[in-house]
């Protein structure tokens, strides 16, 4: 018998090259003030990819195809438990290809504001003061091509208390 899902298992859609990667202005969870990718909880009744493609298209306004699944990561956040969130997250990553939709870099007031919209950043811009630890592990596959599947204990997480993202600096898609 399967039993209830105790740890959440999400989906996340890389949209990238080795020189930049599409990431979210995130305002909300554990990841809030930093760049996060597209990325959701997976419920049953919908497949996984499209699950990612659809959140994608929410979360940044692109509309994408998976090309490819590159794996599983779990991440263990302890510094989460206090703040009375997982601190356990199960994400699968898929390697996605735009095929149209327009970038939205400012989040329409009319929708529930999850991130101030999304944004196309140069690696080189991405580090762990700014970004989520699922947009490190992207930015890994992007910079080397290869995709490490062991579990990233990351003791020292704490949630942004500021944004980290400069509008000014980010050039549009």
């Amino acid at each position: 018998m399967i039993g209830e899902q105790n740890t959440p298992l999400f989906v996340c859609g890389i949209v990238g090259d080795q020189q930049t990667m599409i990431v979210n202005k995130c305002l909300t969870g554990p990841f809030k003030n930093r760049y996060d990718l597209a990325t959701a909880p997976w419920t049953s009744g919908t497949t996984l990819g499209v699950a990612v493609s659809r959140i994608t298209k929410l979360q940044t306004g692109l509309t994408t195809v998976v090309s490819k699944q590159l794996g599983t990561v779990q991440f263990k956040l302890p510094g989460l438990t206090s703040l009375g969130l997982p601190s356990t997250m199960i994400s699968i990553f898929y390697l996605l290809e735009p095929v149209g939709g327009q970038l939205m870099v400012k989040r329409p007031a009319y929708t529930a504001a999850l991130s101030a919209g999304a944004a196309r950043v140069p690696l080189s811009q991405l580090n762990w003061q700014n970004s989520s630890p699922t947009v490190m592990q992207a930015k890994r596959f992007l910079m080397t091509g290869a995709f490490p599947i062991a579990d990233q204990p990351i003791a020292a997480y704490q949630v942004a208390e500021k944004t980290a993202w400069v509008d000014a600096d980010l050039a549009d898609y």
